[in-house]
């Protein structure tokens, strides 16, 4: 074989090479976005900065491991601007006083009222919430007003973050495990390590086909 010849070939290999059918980044199917809930918040003048923000990073790390974004909407001009802008939001209060639990529960922190409007609002205990922080496990470990203003603000957020649940599954049944689930005691609510508040595979299923029909 000449010199030129092997020229032709190592030109030939180059050719093949770049032509070749390798997948590139572009070609990968691009992920769907995150679903989009818009939430406006209103807490009672008792619960403190430090609890307010734990709800919030809660509530939306719970969520956020689903795939759904939460938008928090201040509560700013009029109504009616808002209501062109924003779409309805979903309503969420932080109260005092108690909620109404359903027969199944041991520990009533949330409460979703639903109206002939298509509206909702999510309703959260400080009271009860306290109750939990109090009687768990980790109370003796909570010296701290810090520590224990802290946890109260995760106890509300997995409260709230439940009946954001009923609201988008659109649903008031509940999961054996997960986020959903009916029953929950005050050591797992309290505990702050523990994982067990996603959820599960069958509802983020559920929630991404109606998301895709609605």
């Amino acid at each position: 074989m000449t010199l030129g010849s092997r020229r032709g070939w190592l030109a030939l290999g180059i050719m093949v090479g770049c032509c070749g059918s390798v997948p590139r980044a572009a070609d990968k199917p691009a992920a769907e976005p995150p679903t989009v809930l818009n939430v406006r918040l209103t807490t009672s003048s008792e619960l403190s900065p430090v609890s307010q923000r734990a709800l919030i990073n809660e509530t939306e790390s719970i969520w956020r491991e689903a795939r759904v974004e939460l938008r928090w909407i201040a509560d700013t001009g009029s109504t009616e601007k808002r209501a062109v802008e924003e779409g309805r939001p979903l309503r969420i209060v932080v109260t005092r006083r108690a909620v109404n639990a359903a027969d199944h529960q041991r520990w009533p922190v949330g409460e979703l009222l639903r109206f002939g409007d298509r509206s909702a609002i999510a309703m959260a205990s400080i009271t009860a919430a306290l109750r939990i922080v109090d009687e768990s496990p980790q109370s003796l470990l909570l010296d701290l007003p810090a520590s224990r203003q802290y946890t109260l603000g995760v106890v509300l957020g997995r409260a709230i973050a439940h009946e954001i649940g009923h609201y988008l599954l659109d649903s008031n049944s509940h999961a054996p495990h997960g986020l959903m689930r009916a029953s929950i005691d005050a050591r797992e609510f309290a505990d702050l390590r523990t994982g067990a508040f996603r959820l599960d595979r069958q509802s983020q299923a559920y929630l991404a086909t109606r998301t895709r029909t609605n």
